[in-house]
């Protein structure tokens, strides 16, 4: 897979990719956002990959940073599943041959529908056939919809076609039912619809050490203050092999003003401070809250520990 970003500002998101003014060949391709590749993501781009051995076309997946919401309206975009290089990751195992970046800020929002398809999608990227699917809109202010795609592919020669939604157990699965699960606490279930349990991977940055005076030392992980997660305990795996205990929100009982993700690997030495570490969550231990004493917290840690091994043990 080739991520680039395609050059359409001297702006860039900090990922370390190439930038492009073009793609040299023909491609099928699917735009979205992306976020937290799920099965129903999955989905399309099974379909996406057929047509494109068909047609004899490179796949490509055309996605934003950052997330057009964040830009737009950031109060109604709560959370945020997976980051720029989460995506690269995620999508690295999906086998396609281009992930196309667009760097999303105002004065791309303000792009019309109609340039998008020609200028975007055909001239820069060699558009032989889109995949949309069932929500798709774009353009300024959300003009564009499915009949202006097939009047405009119709006139340059590309195919579009409407993808219906992937249901699982009764529900159109997209990143909205995922972050709900996750931000209620429903581990299991987001699995059922993400297809793999739940995981980020972060910088572990200094913290302020008040674990390692309670006896705990814990990583302090960078930019996890707007996770898809409920607020508590968690039994996670760190780097898919350390049995781990999380907590994630504001610490009440040390009057916390900023959410934090915060694992402990019991009996272990190493400093990981500077490194990049996969925390993969597992399981919702109990929820945070608030102790009268210190020593209260830390009888609670030492339980949540054992509840964090024990779920580790059954996984085998």
């Amino acid at each position: 897979m080739k991520p680039f970003f395609l050059k359409l500002s001297e702006k860039r998101c900090p990922i370390k990719v190439e930038t492009l003014e073009s793609v040299p060949e023909g491609t099928a391709l699917i735009v979205g956002n992306f976020d937290g590749i799920h099965i129903g993501h999955k989905y399309l781009i099974r379909k996406l990959k057929k047509k494109a051995k068909e047609k004899n076309l490179k796949t490509m997946v055309v996605t934003f940073c950052p997330h057009p919401l964040k830009v737009l309206a950031p109060k109604l975009f709560p959370c945020e599943l997976s980051t720029a290089e989460e995506k690269i990751e995620l999508l690295e195992q999906e086998d396609i041959d281009y992930l196309c970046f667009i760097r999303f800020d105002r004065d791309f929002s303000r792009m019309g529908a109609k340039e998008f398809l020609e200028e975007v999608l055909y001239r820069r990227l060699k558009c032989k056939y889109l995949l949309v699917g069932y929500d798709w809109r774009f353009g300024y202010k959300r003009e564009g919809e499915i009949e202006l795609a097939r009047e405009v592919g119709e006139k340059l020669g590309f195919e579009v076609e409407l993808a219906t939604p992937f249901r699982k157990n009764g529900h159109i699965v997209s990143s909205t039912l995922v972050r709900r699960l996750l931000s209620e606490g429903r581990l299991e279930e987001a699995e059922e619809f993400i297809g793999r349990r739940y995981w980020i991977k972060r910088k572990v940055v200094r913290g302020d050490g008040r674990g390692s005076k309670l006896g705990f030392p814990t990583a302090n992980l960078k930019d996890t203050e707007n996770l898809c997660l409920k607020e508590g305990v968690y039994a996670v795996r760190v780097n898919d092999k350390l049995p781990a205990v999380a907590n994630y929100g504001y610490r009440p009982t040390f009057e916390g003003r900023k959410k934090v993700l915060e694992v402990h690997i019991p009996d272990f030495s190493q400093n990981l401070r500077g490194e990049t570490i996969k925390v993969e969550f597992v399981k919702f231990l109990r929820e945070e809250r608030k102790f009268s004493s210190v020593e209260e917290l830390k009888k609670q840690i030492e339980r949540d520990i054992q509840s964090a091994l024990a779920v580790a043990s059954s996984l085998g």
